[in-house]
């Protein structure tokens, strides 16, 4: 009887710690922009960013936070933030066999990039992530064009 009481608290005890860490974050702590439901799992477990390694691009000083995307096509990632993220321009590109598109402010200081999983171009693949990255000064339109093609043009 003694085990039983144990193994139920213990149970209570870990399922009250897994609800307090499935924090679920509704916009993004670096731009403030929207986050879309898909970055968060099936399991609950919450959408805590990933944290991309503060660089440089072009002449601009970068940050980002990564999120990974659950149970999504690209395309309709894709049609979700163009309905959230109003006033942004969008492009798109193909780059190591990823579908990548991108939307972006006018000033070219804030860009979100989804990207999917491999496969073939034009296929509407599985989302795989979403990038919320902030550049000062902004970037330029090519440059964000090239980001989805995988070069780099600092033009």
């Amino acid at each position: 009887m003694k085990t039983v009481f144990l193994a139920a608290t213990m149970f209570v005890f870990c399922l009250t710690n897994a609800t307090g860490q499935g924090k679920l974050l509704t916009s993004d702590p670096l731009t403030g922009l929207p986050l879309i439901p898909a970055t968060d799992s099936s399991m609950h477990l919450g959408n805590k960013p990933t944290q991309m390694p503060d660089g440089q691009i072009c002449k601009s000083k970068f940050q980002g936070n990564f999120y990974s995307l659950f149970n999504i096509k690209v395309d309709a990632a894709a049609a979700w933030y163009s309905s959230h993220l109003s006033g942004f321009k969008k492009v798109s590109g193909y780059e190591s066999q990823r579908p990548q598109t991108a939307f972006y402010n006018s000033d070219g200081t804030i860009v979100v990039i989804v990207t999917g999983d491999r496969g073939a171009q034009g296929e509407n693949a599985n989302a795989y992530a979403v990038a919320y990255e902030r550049y000062q000064p902004g970037i330029s339109e090519k440059t964000i064009t090239a980001l989805t093609r995988g070069n780099i043009d600092c033009q």
